[in-house]
Parts: structure tokens; C-alpha cells; sequence
């Protein structure tokens, strides 16, 4: 987007995809606020092109959509592949977030769907970025992990085909993908039906390939070759950073707590906690979270599948310097400090040091210490101070913030001052539970009610801010990451 990209107010019926979320109405919220409004033109007209055709459930939901071109932009994404096109909705998000020399190597075994999108992926500019190569890609892909001038040239590779091959795709792509690069296989979570009764009505094409994704998933907890974070955008995507050849996962299971899960049911957020999260789940973290469980206020914690893409997100836009506001006992603070460089350094703001010294021994006992500078007392003065001091400005690779929502924009006026061009300022809990799209009448805990209003005003504001582009996601009770770009 061009720094003086605005959004493009529109509002469209999302067709083709079950929400994986708790109601249909959150769903539509996270749609209408944070993806419609900066929606590409050309993407929207691809996707209501799509919604006319009889297969259109195969094509990617708007939401992963803008994910995806997220994502791509804060990895420097230049030379890709795209496993599965359809009309090729995935396909323009990744054009449309490479570089004018950025390069997607596009299988299909049809053209001919790949030929409804494509008077729109010319029209928007973008065709010259993409190969498309028309056939079986396990035959292609042989041949390319037999030429060893290919293994570790791709920065990202996006997977969304047939699903009783993933696990043959993953054997060869794992070559492929440059360390430090990411595999995205999608509809891992196959409309929540992994954790259905052995006996429910699923359908028959449903049926059969969960079995695929059960084994694929499993497949991928105790790969040791990468790290993994499960996302519930669209369908369910995992995403899996290649690891140098002594990266190791550390498997167990714990139970998690403190947290209202925004998924259509609490079995597939376990499932999600017990295949991706808890098996890669570092030994401290796992530790302070268990500490943390005992608190009386344990809800503010960040929950484990959050704390886990955060450290995989700070991993990808190679983070150094960055601030935490609101730091509670420190699991989001230690999940940051994990993947910080050496020398990387984050600048913790909090109110209460009593709560940060609960999980401070487990943090020093990480050996991760040396990177937080703690700061105790309320953050707006001391972001006053920086933001008078020009030689702050833009030197933030990330800020996450989870502290008092009614200052929430208060924080985002400053901090946008801060945060590099191309940095990433993340904002907790802005779904709030669910609650955004409650009756006006619903019996609302009184502090669920007065805070809500403040998060549906951020989330307004954070909507048409021309300074940023935005992805809201529903993990953890929502984090909505913005990408600074003026």
C-alpha cells in the first residue's frame, strides 16, 4: 500500500466458508471492520467473482486473504509458491504483497479456474509475477528437490490442494523452503470437524479427508525440522518456520487456563492447544503458565496459543528492539524475549512490579533477563517524553499492548510516532471475548460492558487510520497486528 493508501469503506456477504468462530455475527464483525474496508478493489472483485461459481468453497476466505498479505510483507517475501490456485483469490494477495520482482511459482491441476481470475489479476498488474504451471505438482516438485539449486530458494510456500497428499507435499517442500522461511498448509482445521464424535453426520468428501488433516497435524507437532503455530483464520492455517538443522521441539502437554476460547467450541481450541501449542511450548513458558494459573487476576494472561505466534511472528520480521505495554506476571513478555536476538532489548511498562516479579525468576532462570528493561508506572508519560525526544521516532521493530483498553487510542496516537515504517504495533484483546457483537440488552459483566465500548472504538478508528494497514485475527481473545506504512 502507498503511504497515502486509503481505505475503501464497502461492505460484502463473505460466501463459502463456515466460520470456525463462536457465532456467525464475530465472524461478520472481523469482516466488515478490520478486512472489508482494505480490501483491494481487485480482490473484491475477484472473490465476488468466485462467489458465482458452483465450487467456491475451495477458494480462500477474505480474511486469510488479508492474512496472507499481511504476513508476506512482514517476511520480505520475494520468491514463493502457491500449491492449489483455484481462481486464484490466495494468489492475487500474494501477488499484491511482493515486490515488483517478486516471483509465485503456481500449481494447478486446472486452468481453467485459474482463467476466471485472471482477466482481474492482469487488470490489477500483476500477472508478470506469476508462473503458472498446469498439472500434478508432486512430479514437479520431485524434480526440483532432485536439483539441489532449488532447496532453500523459496521464502514461502502456501499450500491449499488436495489434502491426502500434504503429507507427501511436506516431505518434498521442506527442502525447498529456505531456513528462516515458512510453509502455510491450509484448512488444517477442516471446519472443526477434527474434533467431532466418532459417529456425527459429517459428509462424505468431510469424512475422508479428516482423516488427512488428523495425521497431517499430528505429523507436523513433532516435526523437528519446524516451528508451528495453528491460526483459526478461515479454515485453519498452520504455519511452519524451517529450522536450522539442530532445531529441536520439546513435547508435552499441560492444561490451559484463564481463557474463553472465541472458537465455535471449547474442543477445538483444546485440539489446537494439544497439537500445535503445548508440544512446541518452551520449558519457562510452560512453567510461568502454570505459576500464572494460580493468580486471582490469571485472565489478563496472554494465552499459550497467542504467546506462540507472537514468538513465531517476532522470529519472521526479525524484531531487536521492542516495547511491551502491559506486562502482568511476564508470559508475553518471556515469549518475546525468547525470540529476541542476543542483543535484542524490549522496554516493559506496567503498573504493578509486585505482578512482574511473580514470573521474574523463571524469566532469569531463561537466561533471557538482560533483555527487558522494566519500567514501573503508568506508560502514557514516559511515551510523552519519547515522542518529544525525535531520536525515539520509528525505532520499534514491534510494540504489543495489553493493557487499560480505555487508552487504547491514546497509546496508538503515540506509539504510531515510534514504531519503524514497516514495524508492527499488535493491540490485545480487540475482540473482547465475543462480546462486540452482544445485544445492547445482554447480560454483560459490568466491566465487560465498560471496556467494550473502548475496544469497538479502537477498532473503528484502527479500520480507516491511513498510517497503517491492518489484520485482525482471533487468536487468543483477538490481536489486531498493524503494519505501519506512513
Amino acid at each position: 500500500m502507498a503511504t497515502n493508501g486509503e481505505a475503501q469503506p464497502a461492505k460484502h456477504q463473505e460466501v463459502g466458508h463456515k466460520s470456525l468462530l463462536q457465532s456467525d455475527a464475530l465472524y461478520q464483525y472481523i469482516l466488515e471492520t478490520s478486512v472489508y474496508p482494505r480490501e483491494p478493489e481487485s480482490m473484491k472483485e475477484l472473490r465476488e467473482v468466485t462467489a458465482k461459481h458452483p465450487w467456491n468453497l475451495m477458494t480462500t476466505s477474505a480474511d486469510e486473504g488479508q492474512f496472507l498479505n499481511l504476513l508476506l510483507k512482514l517476511i520480505n517475501a520475494k520468491n514463493t509458491m502457491e500449491i492449489g490456485v483455484y481462481t486464484g483469490y490466495s494468489l492475487l494477495s500474494t501477488a499484491l504483497a511482493l515486490p515488483e520482482d517478486g516471483k509465485i511459482l503456481a500449481l494447478d491441476i486446472n486452468r481453467e479456474n485459474y482463467e476466471i481470475g485472471l482477466p482481474i489479476i492482469e487488470k490489477a498488474g500483476v500477472a508478470h509475477k506469476i508462473d503458472f504451471r498446469e498439472g500434478p505438482a508432486l512430479p514437479l516438485l520431485d524434480q526440483m528437490v532432485d536439483d539441489v539449486n532449488f532447496h532453500g530458494s523459496f521464502d514461502f510456500i502456501f499450500v491449499d490442494a488436495d489434502k491426502d497428499n500434504y503429507l507427501n507435499y511436506h516431505k518434498r517442500l521442506i527442502d525447498l523452503v529456505k531456513v528462516g522461511g515458512v510453509i502455510g498448509y491450509d484448512n488444517t482445521l477442516w471446519n472443526g470437524s477434527l474434533v467431532a464424535p466418532a459417529d456425527a453426520p459429517l459428509r462424505k468428501y468431510v469424512r475422508y479427508y479428516r482423516d488427512f488433516v488428523l495425521e497431517l497435524n499430528k505429523a507436523l507437532a513433532v516435526d523437528s525440522r519446524v516451528e508451528i503455530c495453528q491460526l483459526p483464520v478461515g479454515d485453519g492455517i498452520t504455519l511452519c518456520r524451517r529450522l536450522a538443522a539442530n532445531g529441536e521441539s520439546q513435547p508435552a502437554k499441560h492444561q490451559e487456563v484463564g481463557h474463553k476460547s472465541l472458537l465455535q467450541s471449547d474442543a477445538l481450541y483444546q485440539y489446537i492447544l494439544e497439537t500445535s501449542v503445548y508440544p512446541r511450548e518452551p520449558e519457562p513458558m510452560k512453567e510461568l503458565r502454570e505459576v500464572t494459573a494460580k493468580h486471582p487476576w490469571n485472565l489478563m494472561t496472554t494465552s499459550a496459543d497467542e504467546g506462540q505466534f507472537l514468538n513465531l511472528l517476532l522470529k519472521l520480521i526479525n524484531a531487536k528492539n521492542t516495547m511491551e505495554i502491559g506486562v502482568y506476571t511476564g508470559y508475553s513478555l518471556l515469549s518475546t524475549a525468547l525470540a529476541l536476538p542476543e542483543d535484542g532489548k524490549i522496554l516493559a511498562l506496567d503498573i504493578n512490579r509486585e505482578n512482574y516479579e511473580i514470573g521474574l525468576p523463571i524469566i532469569e532462570k531463561a537466561g533471557v533477563a538482560h533483555k527487558i528493561d522494566f519500567r514501573e508506572g503508568p506508560a502514557l508519560p514516559l511515551l510523552d517524553q519519547m515522542v518529544d525526544d525525535v531520536t525515539f521516532h520509528g525505532t520499534f521493530d514491534f510494540i504489543f499492548v495489553d493493557a487499560d483498553k480505555d487508552n487504547y487510542l491514546n497509546y496508538h496516537k503515540r506509539l504510531i510516532d515510534l514504531v519503524k515504517i514497516g514495524g508492527v504495533i499488535g493491540y490485545d484483546n480487540t475482540l473482547w471475548n465475543g462480546s462486540l457483537v452482544a445485544p445492547p440488552d445482554a447480560p454483560l459483566r459490568k466491566y465487560v460492558r465498560y471496556y467494550r465500548d473502548f475496544v469497538l472504538e479502537l477498532n473503528k478508528a484502527l479500520a480507516i487510520d491511513p498510517r497503517v494497514e491492518i489484520c485482525q485475527l482471533p487468536v487468543g481473545d483477538g490481536i489486531t497486528l498493524c503494519r505501519r506504512i506512513s
